[in-house]
């Protein structure tokens, strides 16, 4: 009887936990039935609606399994938006593009590659449209790839430049008194500032200013080419916000028409040769991306590995998104074992993190490399900090021009709490030790001198190594390598001025240099890392690719799994009586 409590309560939560995954799963088979279409038609156009974030690899980014109820099935990733849009050129079923974007949910660097991508299928002669309720500074640059841009009548463009707003957090730590040790090396190294300054350094101000400066003239450019306006009239309408309601943008030669929704698709009709009052015939990209005719194994023995290194630099992590030792050593080990790996390219699209797991990722690299095949780098949005760490090495490394990249420095934050301890809630440490430093850091008890000594050295050691790692790899004296170092932030443009970055592309261009360096000119790429979903989502994202209950019902396995099965089939049961009924609400198990 002393375990009946607990041995009860327990069945109840994974009665309860099959009675959640019974509703979670009806439901979701619900909405999947609804949705599920195998085909598109012909005279149809695809619709693009990049508001959401994209990953760099297809479901390369934490997600939640509720959060899968509420969006696409993929978290398509750039690369496979940009072999879409090839696919869809080439498609006799599509017609053309509708991109229908308020905002985006990409950086700058992703922006250049998908407007190369728009205006590759361009050239098949289909056309493109966007279509707008207003336009935030970087869809419109987006959008200006289209034939024609419409905008609704009471909307808007926001084109008025960039510019940085900071926090800044020290005053309000010295109210509640917590004090934050701050140990760094590089000058421009700007992570730490909030912590211990009240305003942006001058060595912040230049280098902010600087990049800005550099990415609103690759923006003028990009929209002067787009949309035939001399940079000069751009420039006049960013200064005013020309652009800041549908009229002034029409006057200005933004957009070429303000539509409303009914008057864009009584337009996409007439384009289509669609009777009035028939409804077009769409397809989303998620949708596309289930349907499309992509070879994507190819037949060729040789292989370039794609290494997508996207998210922040994290020790340990298991998660999707991020760049871990654990997931990406034994990954590359394997890159390096296999002999129809040819070569290398490592996509990277990272602000940076932790300083251990760079460096043992930049081993591997390097090993990979001593195996004698060449290892190139790609920038997208971000190869910062940590992010060009792990690329420095690399024979060759390609960035978009507005890629944000260098930032090469260290830093280090302790936080000290004693005061907010003593002074605000009365709480008091003491200590008793047998050698200096047997207590540890602690944020409860104030640094000696000789902790933060010790602090400071660490950190000057890492920022030496690291600019040995890019001295040698960019064959840059370490002198030279200092001056550009000192944690500034570049553009991938003006990066390449100062040895940074050897040439600026895109991914494609990466992959040509690494076939041409390996010899090689039949392949096929192969992405990495292999992505692998836990059990919730893996099973809602079989129910929203339509797969029958049977199909589900087959992916439980474990005793654990089984046992979840069998409370759902139960429920099931109950669920369906729908008159008087005589028998026991649950199955009672007994271990």
């Amino acid at each position: 009887m002393k375990s009946f409590f607990p041995t009860f309560f327990a069945s109840c939560l994974g009665v309860f936990a099959a009675f959640a995954l019974c509703i979670f799963i009806l439901i979701g088979m619900g909405i999947s039935g609804m949705a599920k279409s195998d085909t598109y038609s012909d005279n149809s156009i695809l619709k693009l609606k990049l508001e959401d974030f994209i990953p760099e690899k297809t479901d390369n980014i934490n997600q939640e399994p509720t959060d899968l109820l509420q969006s696409s099935p993929d978290a398509i990733g750039l690369t496979r938006i940009l072999k879409l849009l090839d696919a869809a050129s080439k498609d006799k079923k599509i017609k053309g593009i509708l991109i229908e974007n308020n905002f985006v949910g990409v950086g700058q660097a992703s922006l250049l590659s998908l407007m190369e991508g728009l205006a590759k299928f361009k050239e098949s002669g289909k056309f493109i449209y966007s279509y707008a309720d207003s336009h935030s500074q970087s869809s419109y640059m987006l959008c200006s790839v289209a034939d024609s841009m419409f905008i609704n009548p009471q909307g808007g463009v926001d084109l008025k430049g960039y510019g940085a707003s900071i926090p800044f957090l020290k005053n309000m730590l010295d109210k509640i008194g917590v004090e934050m040790n701050i140990f760094y090396a590089g000058n421009f190294k700007s992570a730490t500032e909030p912590f211990r300054l009240t305003e942006m350094s001058d060595f912040n101000k230049l280098q902010t200013r600087t990049f800005l400066e550099d990415m609103k003239s690759i923006m003028v450019e990009q929209i002067s080419k787009n949309r035939n306006l001399s940079p000069e009239k751009i420039e006049t309408i960013i200064e005013g916000m020309e652009g800041r309601t549908a009229k002034k943008a029409l006057e200005n030669g933004l957009v070429d028409a303000l539509f409303y929704k009914d008057q864009l698709d009584d337009f996409l009709r007439n384009k289509l040769g669609v009777k009035e009052g028939k409804k077009l015939k769409t397809v989303t990209l998620s949708k596309y991306n289930t349907l499309a005719d992509i070879d994507d194994d190819g037949g060729e023995k040789d292989k370039i590995a794609i290494i997508h290194a996207e998210g922040e630099i994290i020790y340990g992590s298991d998660d999707s998104g991020v760049i871990s030792e654990k997931k990406y050593i034994s990954m590359l080990t394997k890159i390096r074992n296999d002999k129809n790996i040819k070569a290398v390219v490592l996509r990277v699209n990272s602000p940076g993190g932790n300083a251990f797991t760079s460096d043992v990722i930049w081993r591997e690299l390097e090993r990979i490399k001593e195996a004698g095949k060449p290892v190139i780098a790609s920038f997208g949005d971000y190869a910062a900090s940590g992010g060009y760490y792990i690329a420095a090495g690399a024979d060759r490394i390609v960035a978009q021009p507005n890629t944000l990249t260098g930032s090469i420095g260290v830093f280090m934050m302790f936080p000290n709490a004693t005061k907010l301890l003593n002074d605000k809630i009365g709480v008091r440490f003491d200590t008793v030790k047998t050698n200096e430093f047997a207590t540890g850091f602690s944020p409860m008890i104030n640094l000696s001198d000789k902790e933060k000594a010790l602090l400071q050295e660490s950190t000057m050691e890492i920022y030496d190594l690291f600019i040995d790692r890019v001295s040698k790899g960019r064959k840059l004296s370490v002198d030279s390598t200092k001056v550009i170092a000192q944690g500034r932030v570049w553009t991938g443009r003006a990066a390449q001025k100062i040895g940074l970055v050897d040439e600026l592309g895109n991914l494609d261009d990466a992959i040509r240099i690494a076939a041409e360096k390996a010899g090689i000119e039949k392949y096929k790429t192969v992405d990495y890392p292999f992505l692998k979903d836990d059990f919730m989502t893996t099973i809602i994202r079989e129910i929203q690719k339509g797969n029958g209950e049977d199909d589900v019902m087959s992916l439980f396995s474990t005793k654990a799994e089984r046992k979840m099965l069998d409370q759902y089939k139960q429920f099931k049961a109950i669920m369906r009586l729908q008159e008087p009924t005589a028998r026991l609400p649950y199955i009672f198990s007994f271990d």
